[in-house]
């Protein structure tokens, strides 16, 4: 009998060919397996590769049927038959096939391989039936095996020298009969499971330019930690995309340029692939004795430094069914010391995975990444651009750099240089490219490359069909085609060389425009060119509050200049005054002008929602264990994806007390921590909070001045001894720590006659352009027409809210009722007001 462990290493479906074949011999009589019961039973073993393969090779079961008709099946059926001598040169040749090929198992696919290679007279029979009844011949290759020789996913080769003696010797067959084995073709490989598993980083940049800009500190670190008797096992702490990898591979270019401490002299820095080792797991146990077999061989390998990117992803892989995760695995060995390991994650995942396990944790030495500042982002990219030019075959100018970093610090808060700036470089570098650099002979090439790729499958189905007077007539034409695409090839590097681009700060800020809606000149202006002009544009949009105005400007000029506070939001303010003044519309101009007339550029906030307790999570998120949460918080989630916008907190006395906490941290120091961890930055963002406190008190001292006949400086004096009164009230409702962190607290004035003027000419003169550009009709109207609308939308309880409203209903119905009936004549229209209506000629 023969020993079952040498079927051990059988896939589940070869074991189930295996004891079918059994059954077939037994059914025909047969006094032992043979070579075809097994390729019969591979073939009735569907969704296996093997019989994948032989229905490739276009053979049929009636194939297999008139082989065996011919035996006698009324022959004495015994139980357990032994292999043929035959069958077992066949499985000792598919153990060497899989162990070639450095496969960690014996499939059906080996076994197909071994049979047809070799294949017994019946073999043959069997595949000159498929050759005779196939009504489409494979004309691919000459040999049915041909298919079988691509390797397919490759497992590690455990299938080592001593096991296949074992083999050898179990299935009672001499070694001399496979010449290959006797003569040592076998790798006798020292580390076959880290060369599989792991990847060379010292090989890996071997040939590549300086790869690491700076990082001095960091890497002494590194090296006192490797040099440690205890805990030799440096951890790289950081955000993602500060460059904790690219540390690792500067350390493998210093070890190959030996400019490293001797203890590091020859070391290899390997990177453990964790998902690769957990791929292809299916049992109990296979994980654990992978990685075991990976420790093991780096262990006895004393020039090993293993690297695990992302090491928070040990905890818990492997084990699905049961066993030890792979960081369990590896404590002992961290602690014996018989192993370095260098680990790299981010502070998130640190804290949720290896933080939690202490016992990890103390096995290594965290070193901690801080994001490079401006200055030397800029020295890292300008370390690489040579890579990203000699890619997108384009010039990147310095300026286009510099601006690559101060843009992407400003507009993209929710990543970290220096990745943010080569991701912004490397974008923009593509998108220029794609959109100009395309040479008039890329088009032709491409048509050429497709003409030569069927003409060589041509080629060489004609040689398989023994066509060679054919096949010599198209290799002509193929060699003309060749000459052909290598003078394209020239003529397109040509084209590229001598209409190279030029990548400047305009293309970086068209980049960050389309990904942030903000307008190009906008992005590229300077931060005091937008504010110095900020008074002008908002005095010509918001009448009637000149002081207000003033005072705004004023503030955020101070925080623009770098006189003010860099860690606080750009300004903040608290809106009080009657209504209808323009309050609303005083933010809602500063949004557009300070950061882009895009919807995203005002974020509103309306406090009567978060009235209860319970809703003013909803602000930064809800907690863990609630519903919504990783949902993001209301304000927090829009300035992450709009850090430069401006926030109206609208009607703040209505918001329960426990907002002005979050505001308090908001104000002081220009960040809020969401309910994920999270740290959002408010510093490129203004302020306004709005209020109703002393809203009564304004409007009755704006009506008591409209119906008297006081003069406007007692009027004045009257308006401030109500702001005074407003201002303590305010106190009372509002804590005293929230005022005192606003830059200004700014009270609207009412409104009088002359604004309302103001007002009303403004918005008819704007729906006279609109309607100019639009339907090319041009609009007049009469002064009586002006007073008319005055009249109609003057009230010192809404200030200008009816204005608008008027336009809509005495205005604009009358123009669209001549449009609609086609009553207007040369493309012009003049509006008045007879008896009191509105009319137009």
């Amino acid at each position: 009998m023969i020993d079952n462990k040498i079927f051990e290493k059988f896939t589940i479906h070869a074991k189930s060919s295996l004891n079918e074949s059994l059954n077939i011999a037994n059914y025909y009589g047969s006094d032992s397996i043979c070579p075809e019961h097994l390729m019969f039973a591979i073939f009735l073993e569907k969704g296996s590769l093997g019989s994948n393969i032989l229905t490739d090779l276009h053979i049929k079961k009636e194939s297999f049927d008139k082989i065996f008709k011919f035996k006698n099946k009324n022959k004495k059926i015994i139980k357990n038959l032994e292999l043929s001598p035959e069958l077992k040169k066949n499985i000792t040749r598919a153990y060497l096939l899989a162990s070639n090929f450095n496969y960690s198992y014996i499939g059906t696919e080996h076994l197909v391989f071994s049979i047809i290679e070799a294949p017994n007279p019946m073999v043959t029979k069997i595949l000159d039936i498929n050759a005779k009844n196939s009504s489409s011949p494979d004309t691919s290759s000459k040999k049915p095996s041909d298919k079988i020789l691509n390797p397919h996913l490759k497992g590690k080769n455990i299938l080592d020298k001593s096991f296949l003696s074992g083999i050898f010797k179990a299935l009672n067959i001499p070694e001399a009969d496979f010449p290959a084995f006797s003569n040592n073709s076998t790798k006798n490989n020292t580390t076959p499971n880290l060369d599989y598993f792991c990847n060379n980083l010292n090989t890996k940049v071997k040939n590549e330019e300086t790869l690491l800009i700076g990082r001095e500190e960091e890497m002494e670190r590194i090296f006192n930690s490797l040099g440690r008797k205890s805990k030799n096992n440096p951890l790289l702490i950081g955000d993602p995309g500060i460059g904790k990898t690219a540390l690792i591979e500067g350390l493998a270019q210093r070890i190959n340029s030996e400019r490293v401490p001797q203890n590091l002299l020859n070391k290899k820095i390997l990177a453990l692939d964790i998902a690769l080792v957990v791929a292809g797991t299916n049992f109990r146990g296979e994980f654990e004795q992978r990685l075991k077999d990976i420790l093991q061989e780096a262990a006895a390998n004393k020039d090993t430094l293993l690297f695990i990117d992302e090491i928070h992803g040990i905890v818990g892989a492997g084990n699905a069914s049961g066993g030890l995760d792979a960081a369990n695995i590896l404590k002992p060995l961290l602690t014996q010391g018989t192993i370095r390991c260098i680990g790299a994650t981010t502070i998130e995942e640190y804290k949720k995975y290896i933080e939690k396990d202490s016992a990890l944790e103390r096995r290594f030495q965290p070193i901690m990444l801080k994001e490079p500042s401006a200055k030397d982002s800029l020295k890292i990219i300008k370390g690489i651009r040579k890579n990203y030019e000699k890619f997108h075959n384009v010039d990147i100018s310095d300026g286009a750099l510099a601006a690559a970093v101060d843009l992407s610090s400003r507009y993209i808060q929710d990543r970290f240089q220096p990745d943010k700036s080569i991701d912004l470089i490397d974008e923009t570098s593509s998108r220029i490219k794609n959109k100009h650099n395309v040479s008039p002979a890329t088009k032709e090439l491409r048509m050429a490359e497709k003409k030569l790729d069927s003409l060589i499958e041509q080629k060489n189905l004609l040689i398989a069909e023994e066509k060679y007077d054919e096949a010599i007539t198209l290799r002509k034409k193929e060699e003309l085609l060749l000459e052909k695409i290598s003078q394209l090839k020239n003529k397109q590097q040509k084209f590229e060389k001598d209409n190279k681009l030029v990548i400047e700060p305009e293309d970086i800020a068209q980049t960050i425009s389309l990904g942030t809606n903000i307008p190009v000149q906008k992005i590229l202006a300077q931060s005091s060119d937008r504010s110095k002009n900020i008074f002008d544009k908002l005095n010509h949009v918001v009448i009637g509050q000149p002081e207000a105005l003033k005072k705004i400007s004023q503030a955020i000029l101070r925080a623009q200049s770098g006189i003010g506070d860099t860690e606080k939001p750009i300004g903040s303010f608290l809106f009080l005054g009657p209504s209808g003044v323009g309050k609303t519309l005083c933010a809602k101009t500063l949004a557009q002008e300070f950061f882009g007339d895009t919807p995203s550029s005002l974020i509103k906030i309306d406090m009567s929602e978060f009235i209860e307790k319970h809703n003013v999570s909803r602000l930064i998120g809800a907690p863990a264990g609630y519903i919504g949460y990783g949902e993001g918080g209301k304000l927090t989630e829009k300035v992450r994806r709009q850090p430069y916008s401006l926030i109206l907190f609208d009607e703040i006395e209505k918001a329960h007390p426990d907002v002005f906490n979050i505001l308090l941290q908001l104000l002081e120091e220009g960040i809020l921590t969401d309910a994920e961890g999270r740290k959002v930055n408010f510093k490129n963002t203004i302020i306004i909070l709005t209020s109703n406190i002393g809203t009564k008190e304004f409007t009755r001292a704006t009506s008591i001045g409209f119906s008297s006949r006081e003069n406007k400086n007692q009027m004045e004096k009257k308006f401030a001894h109500i702001k005074r009164k407003v201002l303590a009230e305010l106190k009372e409702k509002i804590k005293p720590e929230i005022l005192n962190r606003l830059d200004e607290i700014i009270v609207f004035d009412a409104l009088n006659k002359k604004d309302i003027e103001e007002i009303v000419a403004l918005e008819l003169k704007k729906l006279s352009q609109r309607l100019h550009t639009e339907k090319k009709i041009k609009l007049t109207y009469s002064k009586n027409l002006v007073k008319f609308i005055i009249d109609k939308s003057f009230s010192t309880e809404k200030g200008a809210r009816y204005i608008k409203k008027n336009i809509r209903d005495f205005v604009e119905n009358e123009i669209a009722d001549k449009i609609t009936y086609a009553k207007i004549k040369n493309n012009a229209l003049k509006l008045d007001v007879k008896d009191k209506k509105i009319s137009s000629h």
